[in-house]
């Protein structure tokens, strides 16, 4: 496992579905963070920043008094091969809550982290990589509404330390 993102934060959704097992399954297979880390939406990457936990936290609860705890539903794969790293990335879809979570993301960007991404944003709950393109189908829809957003400190072996937690 390559541990580049040791000691940074960053800020993500921890959602809860009831069939949550059948992503583990998946994950389990593909995931090297399966069992370090729970199924998560990435709403602002691993970053090093000089900004306090206090400030942070003041600042993200001002973000998330804009919004409303919010429900998403995800379903269907697909599968998106990354030239930097040369593997293809297996993603579960959006097909409700996208636009908010867009929204959220902006916002952490542009009022804490005071910058861009050098890539579009596409919301997605990852499910693992795999050096060659496999086929796999997932029927399944998965629900929850969210209704917090965390700030996870990430340890010396990748795993996930919460540090922050916030309400919408």
């Amino acid at each position: 496992m390559n541990y580049i993102n040791k000691g940074k934060r960053d800020v993500i959704i921890l959602p809860k579905f009831c069939n949550e097992h059948i992503l583990e399954k998946i994950r389990k297979k593909y995931d090297e963070l399966y069992g370090i880390i729970p199924p998560h939406i990435t709403l602002a990457f691993p970053f090093d920043s000089d900004i306090s936990n206090d400030i942070l936290k003041k600042k993200l609860n001002e973000i998330a008094s804009d919004f409303k705890p919010f429900t998403i539903k995800l379903k269907g794969i697909s599968i998106r091969f990354d030239n930097r790293v040369k593997v293809y990335y297996i993603f579960l879809n959006f097909i409700q809550g996208e636009d908010t979570i867009i929204d959220i993301h902006k916002r952490i960007y542009n009022d804490i982290l005071q910058n861009e991404l050098p890539f579009d944003y596409k919301p997605h709950i990852t499910l693992g990589c795999t050096k060659e393109i496999i086929d796999l189908n997932l029927e399944e829809e998965f629900e929850t509404v969210v209704d917090q957003l965390f700030v996870e400190l990430i340890g010396e072996n990748e795993e996930s330390n919460i540090i922050i937690q916030v309400k919408l």
